[in-house]
């Protein structure tokens, strides 16, 4: 067992990051704000992506991982949200252009709003995560003095 995660490990952790923050700050209805959505749903299918690639890299990288817990069941969350964001779109019009490229969008008769709120509501629960997950690190590094967020840091500090 090691005490810092493997670069690629610790790179798809803070993209992630990255794309759930530039996603909440570009939230709204995507056909509406055009410049602002479109990178709303970039962000959405990243993270997306994302979720699958972390699960390859926890499986290849499992005996090089510090003993911590790979993914709650609070992470496996970020995977339905991108979903339910997908259906909310598909629901809100028939085709999306990202960048250019025509999106998969599904047909349904899904109530849309009621699908869009939850995908509202978990992405902002999720915001709450995050900062709880941020909080709980930095209590580690200053009351506890443990190496748990130095694990995460491409540096040492």
């Amino acid at each position: 067992m090691k005490n810092k995660y493997p670069f690629p490990v610790m790179t798809v952790h803070w993209l992630t990051f990255l794309l759930v923050v530039l996603a909440y700050i570009t939230g709204g209805d995507p056909t509406v704000h055009l410049k602002s959505g479109e990178l709303h749903v970039f962000a959405g299918v990243s993270v997306f992506l994302l979720f699958f690639i972390r699960i390859i890299m926890i499986s290849i990288y499992k005996k090089d991982l510090p003993h911590n817990k790979p993914m709650s069941k609070y992470q496996k969350t970020l995977f339905l949200i991108p979903v339910l964001g997908w259906f909310t779109l598909s629901g809100l019009t028939e085709s999306y252009q990202l960048f250019g490229v025509n999106l998969p969008l599904i047909s349904n008769s899904w109530d849309v709003e009621i699908i869009g709120e939850t995908h509202e509501f978990l992405g902002n629960f999720f915001m709450v995560l995050i900062g709880l997950h941020a909080l709980a690190a930095l209590i580690h590094h200053y009351v506890l003095k443990d190496n748990v967020l130095k694990s995460m840091l491409y540096f040492k500090k």
